[in-house]
Order: structure tokens, then sequence, then C-alpha cells
């Protein structure tokens, strides 16, 4: 954490208040408070704001609100934003499918970090991952708690194409990619759930502070969900009040 925040202007629409130097639970648990905050007082002038590992970016109406008036205003609620006034935090089961043409890296990886698949699957769906922050493409989770025995080096050749929900890691973090796209982590299954729904009254399914339980489900299972996901029966386990 650093002493005092550091307000930078991001343009002519927004400033980055920084809240620290490093990733760690501590410092995005403030930078989630402090977004919270600003929610909850509804400061006048802010448009969106985007949390990061470490920092809020807070878009703002230049018309509406001057950048140093809005600074002050910033600057006053960090001190109250503590990990305490946050919410109840939720708990997200996704169902996933390890290996198999779904999970195609899964032995690999295994191989890779010198584990059985069958032990590298136990690991992994055993966690219980923290979401840091949603970004690179809509609804991708940043999570940390992959057991430290699951770490490995991203791919050296990231490729083009990863399927959506594709549940993967990379480093010392886990992911799902929500829609197609290039991706760099080891994809050891994937979530017959949608991450990223624009059709739906609430498109992104997990948030920044959300925690995830990933639950092993066989091809079987997978091709029933995603049947009852397609036909918008299916309701994702989702426990509220989790501190």
């Amino acid at each position: 954490m650093y002493p005092e925040p550091k307000f930078l202007p991001a343009g002519d629409l927004a400033v980055s208040v920084e809240l620290g130097d490093e990733i760690s639970r501590e410092v995005n648990a403030r930078v989630l408070a402090l977004e919270y905050l600003i929610q909850q007082k509804a400061l006048p002038g802010v448009l969106e704001t985007v949390p990061t590992f470490r920092s809020l970016l807070v878009y703002y109406d230049p018309s509406s609100v001057g950048y140093e008036a809005l600074v002050a205003a910033l600057r006053a609620l960090v001190p109250q934003a503590r990990p305490d006034v946050l919410p109840p935090a939720r708990t997200v089961e996704i169902p996933c499918c390890y290996g198999g043409e779904l999970g195609f890296e899964l032995e690999a990886a295994a191989a890779k970090v010198d584990l059985a698949p069958e032990e590298a699957m136990r690991l992994h769906s055993g966690a219980d991952y923290y979401v840091f922050f949603v970004g690179f493409t809509p609804g991708l989770p940043y999570m940390t708690g992959m057991p430290e025995r699951l770490t490995i080096p991203r791919l050296e050749t990231p490729r083009t194409r990863t399927p959506a929900g594709s549940v993967g890691i990379g480093g010392s973090q886990c992911s799902i990619y929500p829609v197609e796209s290039p991706g760099g982590f080891w994809v050891l299954g994937r979530t017959p759930l949608r991450l990223y729904d624009p059709t739906a009254a609430d498109p992104i399914l997990l948030r920044a502070g959300d925690h995830v339980r990933f639950r092993r489900i066989d091809r079987q299972e997978f091709d029933a969900i995603a049947e009852a996901v397609a036909r918008g029966t299916y309701q994702v386990k989702i426990e509220e009040g989790r501190r």
C-alpha cells in the first residue's frame, strides 16, 4: 500500500487512483472498497469506474465536475476505503469438464509441472479462487488462489483462437475465456456457462471481489448444462453473504 494515494490524469475524461504497487488481496480489496464508496455516495460527475489489481480508473464528465474537485473528493474517500465497508461477497460455482477435447492442454500442462493429469485436476478444482477484476475481453476474470503447485509459465507462443468457456492457467493465475479470442493460458477444461451474454439483463456473470469454485463434471453433464444454458433454464449456483 502507498502511504498516500497517487492521482494520475488519464486523458481529459478520467483519473487513475493508484493505491499500491503490488498484486495483493489487501490492495485489491481497498480498490474495490473505493469503487463501492464512490457508487454509494454517487459522486457528482462520475460516469464509470474500472477496477484493476491495484488502481481504480474513474471516468468523469468535465462539464459536471473539474479534475481538481474530483481528486479532492476521491482523496477524502480513500481513508474510508477499507475491506470492511464492502458488502458480503458471492461464491459462484463454475462447472468444468477437464481434459479430452475440451481441456486439450491438460496433459501437457500437468507434465510441465511434473504432475499426473488427475492430480492437476484435483488441485485445480479443489481451490478457492478470488476475482481481482474483469477485463481484456468482456467478462474475463483475473483470478488468484490457484495452488502454488500448479504455477506454470504462459505459453511461449499464444494461440490465435481459444474457445469460449475455456478454463486456463498461466503464471500463478487462473482465468476463463468468455468469448473466442487469442490466449496464452494453458487450457485445462471448459465450462458450459456463458460468462458473457450480451442478451442477458446482467451480461457479465462474474464480478470483481467474487469467489469462484470449480465443480468437476463429465462430458455428458457438460452437454446437458450447455443445452439448458441455450434454453435459458440453467440456474448458476451463487451463494451470497461470504465474508
